[in-house]
């Protein structure tokens, strides 16, 4: 069983670089990946979502400034004070506030934009709403969860495991797209439980992408039929529902009808057979999700895809009741 940071206060932390959409940051995560804060390195903004934690994002960020000096001087610059004079070494890294409140780099309003506080969806990571579930059952069942994978039985927590993996690939894929389109990753919408993988707005329009990671199974799709390992699954079905609920909540946020796609992204198959493809549903390896992506016809303007994805990144957006 993994050790979180209350058990393992000098566990190592995960420090990641994220660098897309003319932002550069900083990522600090726990062992087990539950995201701690994270640093803007061309402004030295901070925002801190576990702020129990904020003496150990400190030192995780100077330790990783530390061994990257060339970023760190960078960083320093913008510390100068009006008359050029460095902060004392004591100010250098100073504490995090009680409570960081992140500021949206771009918002858009719009016709039925609300004024509830918000938190910026763009900073989600892939896989993040699963990778919660796992370490919840983990954390409920900790000896059945360790003789599970001793033995090798699938239980839920390995599901959401396996899920997290797959839409860790499928981001990877999805980064290659251009700067021209967004994507956002484990959006959550209402107060079910329900999540949206990855949602991408570009050019060819929106599109709502659900993760399927089986494993060296059969794949074999003929219009609504998706079977695996010759079990069908109503992946077809939840696809175009979760597409059509997009819609809903994009339209009523724009306040201009917006349409999306669904589409069912299938990670590490043996064999995979499409006989025909779902009328208004796309089902693609996720090799290819980029390639299919861009190979789509222009729909949406530049102005259009602003506007959409600066609605979509609102997590207030997702929680209300469309109009």
């Amino acid at each position: 069983m993994s050790n979180t940071i209350d058990e393992d206060p000098t566990a190592p932390m995960s420090v990641k670089r994220w660098r897309r959409f003319a932002m550069d940051r900083l990522y600090v995560n726990e062992p087990c990946g539950c995201p701690i804060g994270w640093l803007d390195l061309k402004t030295s903004e901070r925002v801190i979502k576990l702020p129990s934690h904020a003496d150990v994002f400190e030192r995780a960020v100077a330790e990783w400034l530390a061994a990257h000096p060339d970023t760190s001087s960078a960083l320093m610059s913008l510390r100068e004070s009006p008359d050029d004079q460095k902060l004392p070494a004591s100010e250098e890294f100073p504490p995090p506030p009680a409570k960081a409140e992140l500021v949206p780099t771009k918002v858009v309003s719009s016709p039925n934009a609300s004024d509830e506080p918000w938190t910026d969806l763009a900073e989600n990571l892939p896989g993040q709403a699963v990778r919660a579930r796992a370490i919840a059952e983990q954390r409920e069942q900790p000896l059945l969860t360790w003789l599970a994978r001793i033995l090798g039985v699938h239980t839920d927590e390995r599901g959401w495991r396996m899920g997290e993996k797959g839409e860790e690939l499928v981001a990877r894929q999805l980064d290659k797209l251009g700067d021209n389109w967004h994507v956002l990753h484990s959006i959550a919408v209402g107060n079910k439980g329900s999540d949206v993988d990855h949602l991408v707005m570009g050019p060819a329009g929106v599109f709502s992408l659900n993760t399927k990671h089986h494993k060296k199974a059969a794949i074999w799709v003929a219009g609504n039929v998706f079977m695996v390992n010759g079990q069908r699954q109503p992946y077809v079905y939840k696809s175009r529902h979760e597409a059509r609920r997009v819609e809903r909540i994009l339209s009523s946020a724009c306040g201009v009808p917006v349409e999306a796609r669904g589409v069912v992204v299938i990670v590490n198959p043996r064999s995979f057979i499409i006989k025909e493809q779902p009328s208004d549903v796309h089902v693609v390896n996720r090799r290819r999700v980029r390639r299919w992506l861009t190979a789509q016809p222009a729909v949406l303007d530049e102005a259009d895809v602003e506007r959409i994805f600066n609605a979509a990144r609102r997590s207030s957006t997702w929680t209300q009741r469309p109009i």
